[in-house]
């Protein structure tokens, strides 16, 4: 496998995860600026293949567009996956492959959340699956990475899938939440009832409940950081990523209570940016404790192994 090409695969995976990143980020943006229906009609904009001077129109018309580039990024990301790791490293092309598969049918759904006129349950849906493609790449990336023999308790590598996998629900009930409106009904911190009192009358119930899971979930997400770092920091990329989580998921606290006392767009959009990058960071935290091997390097260690037994 030549040395340059797989190095240059992996920038490609690299930028590829970051453009569908801003995707998502800027689906926030869309959304917690009333910018959903800015642009009426898809894949046009008012009937026409740009936006008009409206700021909505704009806004709306620029998500489309990133998602328009990732969609080629990924088509490149998963043609040099085939090319290059299809013998030695499978699993590589098929990630990669399973992103192109989601954007496509995230694309039809993005259709059909603007012709629903954004009902809460598509946009969740809408943003689960982003999170999948984002994934997907993010997974793309790690799996080519340099050969590693991850880490050996099980019991911990499955700890770092649950932190993942948690994230990536608090996400989707905190997506729920907004889209349905629950969170207008409770402008104060950490509980609905002026902050220090449960209140779970009404809407407020499905905020609560998100709360709740972000404190029980947060804290088995804190506990695989440190442990990662702690125990298993000697792996590359482990300590960077796990620290940089933990920083980022104490800015996301801070900020989701900023978005809740405030009701300011700005402070949920980035609130929305923050955790994608949390979900971001446990994810690959967890694919950094997986061994990463070439088929044919694995096969060659089995064999001298049979060999000396």
């Amino acid at each position: 496998m030549p040395v340059q090409a797989v190095s240059l695969f992996r920038r490609l995976a690299v930028v590829t995860a970051v453009f569908a990143y801003l995707q998502i980020a800027l689906g926030g943006v869309v959304r917690v600026s009333g910018s959903g229906l800015g642009c009426p009609d898809w894949p046009l904009c008012h009937g026409r293949p740009y936006p008009p001077a409206d700021l909505h129109a704009i806004i709306e018309y620029s998500h489309r567009t990133v998602g328009t580039i990732t969609g080629v990024l990924i088509i490149a990301t998963v043609a040099a996956a085939w090319l290059l790791f299809r013998t030695r490293r499978p699993v590589v092309a098929w990630l990669a492959t399973a992103s192109l598969v989601a954007i496509a049918g995230e694309g039809a759904l993005g259709g059909v959340v603007v012709a629903q006129e954004l009902a809460p349950w598509l946009v969740a849906f809408h943003l689960g699956l982003a999170m999948i493609i984002l994934g997907a790449l993010i997974a793309t990336a790690v799996m080519s990475m340099e050969e590693s023999p991850g880490v050996a308790d099980s019991r911990f590598r499955k700890l770092a899938a649950w932190s993942a996998f948690g994230t990536y629900v608090l996400l989707l009930t905190g997506s729920t939440v907004v889209a349905s409106g629950a969170d207008e009904g409770c402008h104060s911190w950490p509980l609905c009832g002026g902050g220090f009192m449960p209140n779970f009358s009404g809407a407020n119930a499905f905020t609560m409940l998100h709360r709740g899971a972000v404190l029980i979930i947060g804290a088995l997400l804190i506990y695989v950081l440190i442990m990662a770092v702690t125990r298993w920091g000697s792996i590359r990329g482990v300590s960077l990523v796990a620290l940089a989580t933990l920083a980022i998921f104490g800015v996301q606290v801070l900020v989701g209570a900023g978005a809740a006392l405030t009701d300011g767009a700005l402070a949920g959009g980035l609130h929305v940016a923050l955790a994608t990058l949390v979900w971001a960071g446990a994810l690959t935290t967890a694919l950094l404790m997986l061994q990463r091997a070439d088929v044919t390097a694995a096969s060659a260690r089995l064999r001298v192994e049979r060999t000396t037994s």
